[in-house]
């Protein structure tokens, strides 16, 4: 059993698959408990770190910001989804659903009550005639079994999920983002501390050659600092549709950059003069607390020995306890009712 009920009531759906299915998986899923694997299910998911785990485990699992076009019409039995927390993800798959089921197959969504999984099932009713089968786990818990009859041409608002559009902004860049981005249509209030203060954090640093953005999202960290410091940007992120949107920003204003999918740039060999990031602590509907420190972990691993680190985190995340056991040198120069800019360097590692 796994520590998310919701996970379970699709895991016991697995068992009963006796044709080609798919699993679509998001960061909610907790490694730890993920089942064996089953032959007639593929999976696909749009973070590396959750692909790889599944593959390390002997399931046919592929990585991209879900593309499911790529598949023929009617090419699935089943699908199975615990909803995320994005909306337009879940309802772009709910979209698709119809055109790669075949005649008689289902979609399973599963998911919390105060996640919106009852609504969730509704909506996917609607586009169908046939009758909606509901369970649950508990009180919380829900699955429901939706079976497209082919009754209905309509489709719910995805907002245009698969499209790069020019959402957030600034007085300097307008960043191409999409759904399923961590705060994809918004200019995060922590990152744009770090810039407003990059300069000043960096004053009398004459060595800054290249700079290493762990986490970069769509690119806001990356671009700015590209831009400001004049210098080579390598960003990363674990996220499909974030590398996609960062490597379009850099090259929509001819930044000299690069965006790569990597899990917290583990596979990154190079050193650099700077790392900048927003570390998450949230991770699926849950907090982790060791992020912070395979982070920190991180930027000591890639960081020149005279190099220089910056974070931006919530005030509440003890990153200066936490960084003495990677940095030798730290201090919070920058302090607001919110956040904090910490600055690392002399790196252990």
């Amino acid at each position: 059993m796994s520590a998310d009920k919701a996970f379970d009531l699709l895991y016991a759906e697995f068992k009963q698959v006796s044709d080609a299915s798919l699993w679509i998986v998001d960061e909610n899923i907790s490694t730890q408990a993920i089942p064996a694997a089953t032959p007639l299910i593929c999976a696909i998911s749009n973070r590396l770190d959750i692909a790889q785990s599944l593959q390390r485990l002997g399931w046919d699992c592929s990585f991209n910001d879900y593309l499911l076009e790529a598949w023929p019409e009617k090419h699935f039995y089943n699908i199975f989804l615990r909803i995320p927390k994005e909306k337009a993800q879940a309802h772009y798959v709910i979209n698709q659903a119809q055109r790669l089921l075949a005649n008689g197959g289902s979609l399973y969504l599963s998911g919390l009550k105060q996640e919106g999984i009852k609504g969730f099932i509704e909506r996917a009713g609607t586009l169908t005639s046939a009758p909606i089968q509901t369970w649950k786990a508990d009180k919380q818990t829900w699955a429901g079994k939706i079976t497209f009859d082919g009754t209905s041409a309509a489709l719910l608002d995805d907002k245009s999920y698969r499209s790069l559009r020019q959402a957030p902004s600034d007085l300097t860049f307008s960043f191409w983002s999409k759904p399923g981005i961590f705060g994809w249509d918004k200019i995060d209030k922590g990152s744009e501390l770090l810039i407003q203060h990059l300069k000043e954090l960096t004053a009398g640093i004459d060595h800054i050659k290249s700079v290493l953005d762990i986490g970069c999202g769509y690119g806001y960290l990356s671009l700015h600092t590209a831009k400001q410091l004049n210098t080579q940007v390598t960003a990363t992120d674990n996220n499909a549709a974030a590398i996609l949107a960062c490597q379009t920003n850099l090259e929509h204003y001819q930044l000299n950059g690069s965006a790569m999918a990597d899990n917290c740039a583990d596979n990154i060999k190079e050193r650099f003069s700077l790392v900048i990031c927003n570390p998450p602590f949230h991770s699926g509907f849950g907090v982790e607390n060791d992020l912070t420190d395979r982070f920190l972990d991180s930027a000591a691993k890639h960081l020149t020995a005279d190099g220089l680190a910056i974070f931006v985190v919530n005030l509440h995340i003890p990153l200066e306890r936490k960084a003495s056991r990677y940095f030798t040198l730290c201090e919070t120069p920058v302090v607001t009712d919110h956040f904090k800019l910490v600055r690392l360097s002399q790196p252990k590692r």
